[in-house]
């Protein structure tokens, strides 16, 4: 009997000691798998951060001048601002092109549209510290006169010409093809030079002159204040009885160094998006530009047409470009920085 006792005594502690090494057992793996699924969902929770930041929109500090080189970024800007764009534009409005350039040289600027012929300055003066990236608008100039004589080229011989700014771009494009034509300045024709064309067009309307080559918007403005003013000649049009390639009013140039790590190839199909939307969208367009007091909508609405808004990049661009800075440097060395630019001016892509 005291044999039995003992054996069912020995029996027992050993089905309680199987029965607490169950349970730490089952224990110590709930706390692994515990530790494991925590771990899980700390590296679900990194990889979700590291997505968000991949995502979280780049801010660019973005150069714009008033007039048609503002037009092709305005619809960007304001889906910029509304939180509708990979990119986050600070943006910089100036009625001259001297603040952008100062500010990109300086670095203060990652991006800007200026004159063609200034992204070539720039890059012959930073030794290639910007980079052209895409046209915004072609050629914008035109003949305008006061009356009904000039229907021609041959019709401005022993004419005066009112023009804005003696070697600017104006007084070089209508010297070019004049020439072509078998006009010579000083001699078949004269040109009366001006400060600025908003001058030129104040003249006309006081009757101090009949004939002037204007850009847009200032065209519009003049054909909408004169009932008697209309477009006589358009340069455009003579340009390309002349070259298969056009002429570039405003593009679109970053640093170099800015780019290195940017999606360059993301922000041009936004960029080019808003040049397209201007031109499908004009009404839309021009009250944006009222809105970052660009000018007014009613004149945009008008001149937005006759913009010759246009993208190009790449090999394309670089192609027409090399042409266009060519004849500028002919007729005007120091117009283009004083050298031809070379390959690296262009992006091409990476």
């Amino acid at each position: 009997m005291k044999n039995k006792r003992l054996l069912l005594y020995l029996l027992a502690l050993m089905m309680l000691v199987a029965l607490v090494a169950c349970t730490n057992n089952t224990s110590t793996g709930s706390i692994d798998q515990g530790q494991t699924d925590l771990e899980e969902k700390d590296q679900q929770g990194q990889g979700l951060e590291a997505e968000a930041d991949l995502e979280s929109p780049v801010e660019i500090s973005y150069g714009i001048m008033t007039g048609p080189t503002a037009v092709g970024s305005i619809n960007l800007l304001e889906k910029s601002k509304a939180g509708q764009s990979k990119f986050i534009l600070k943006e910089t409005i100036t009625g001259t092109p001297d603040e952008i350039v100062a500010n990109l040289i300086k670095g203060d600027l990652d991006m800007a549209v200026v004159p063609a012929n200034l992204a070539a300055v720039l890059f012959n003066k930073t030794e290639g510290k910007i980079k052209l990236l895409a046209s915004n608008n072609l050629g914008v100039l035109s003949i305008l006169e006061v009356g009904n004589e000039v229907k021609s080229i041959e019709d401005l011989r022993g004419k005066t010409i009112l023009s804005a700014g003696k070697n600017a771009t104006p007084d070089i494009i209508l010297n070019y093809i004049l020439t072509k034509n078998g006009l010579v300045q000083d001699k078949d024709y004269q040109v009366e030079f001006k400060t600025e064309a908003t001058e030129v067009v104040k003249d006309l309307e006081a009757g101090l002159g009949t004939i002037a080559i204007l850009p847009e918007p200032m065209a519009s403005i003049l054909l909408t204040k004169n009932p008697d003013a209309r477009l006589a000649i358009d340069l455009n049009e003579q340009w390309a009885k002349l070259n298969d390639s056009p002429q570039f009013t405003g593009v679109l140039v970053a640093r170099s160094e800015f780019l290195e790590d940017f999606d360059t190839e993301g922000f041009l199909k936004e960029y080019e998006a808003s040049i397209n939307e201007a031109k499908g969208n004009v009404e839309g367009t021009a009250n944006l530009l009222e809105k970052y007091n660009i000018f007014k909508a009613p004149i945009a609405k008008k001149s937005i047409p006759n913009m010759n808004l246009a993208y190009m990049d790449k090999e394309e661009l670089q192609a027409a470009m090399d042409n266009y800075l060519s004849i500028l440097f002919e007729a005007q060395e120091k117009f283009i920085g004083g050298k031809q630019v070379s390959e690296e001016f262009y992006y091409l892509g990476k």
